[in-house]
């Protein structure tokens, strides 16, 4: 299975909102799992960084925006994507740019915590609560533990 994880569920986590649990499973799972491709876009890195270094010190920032290389693939931004996104209909740019990234890699499921903004996806776009459910996951969640 291909997964493409929004940059939402990193900052569930890193803030600890509502969700963040769950959120840290995925990552969790996207990490552990052989059987699991993961992926975020290139975009993810610097703004994980951007957020995390408005509460952190530079170093911890760092280290923080360095975790995400940690068995995750990250979409390359390109002119491609970019353009696909620009002719996007979403109302949000930064969602349409991570919409372009996870069908560039045709992956299975797009994870988010705005599923709102990708309406217009031909990607099955779940919630980390509604992709920890389905019993394939589940299966690959119970192999880990």
């Amino acid at each position: 299975m291909k997964i493409f994880i929004d940059v939402n569920v990193f900052i569930d986590v890193m803030t600890k909102r509502s969700g963040w649990t769950e959120s840290l499973r995925v990552l969790n799972l996207a990490r552990g799992s052989q059987e699991l491709k993961s992926w975020t876009s290139a975009l993810t890195l610097p703004l994980r960084y951007f957020f995390r270094r408005r509460v952190a010190d530079e170093t911890t920032a760092r280290a923080d925006a360095q975790a995400i290389l940690k068995r995750l693939h990250l979409v390359p931004m390109s002119q491609t994507i970019l353009n696909h996104a620009l002719a996007g209909a979403g109302p949000d740019f930064e969602d349409t740019i991570q919409l372009a990234s996870a069908e560039s890699i045709s992956a299975n499921h797009l994870i988010t915590r705005n599923k709102k903004d990708f309406d217009t996806s031909q990607i099955t776009v779940l919630t980390p609560e509604e992709w920890l459910i389905l019993q394939e996951v589940a299966t690959l969640e119970a192999k880990l533990t």
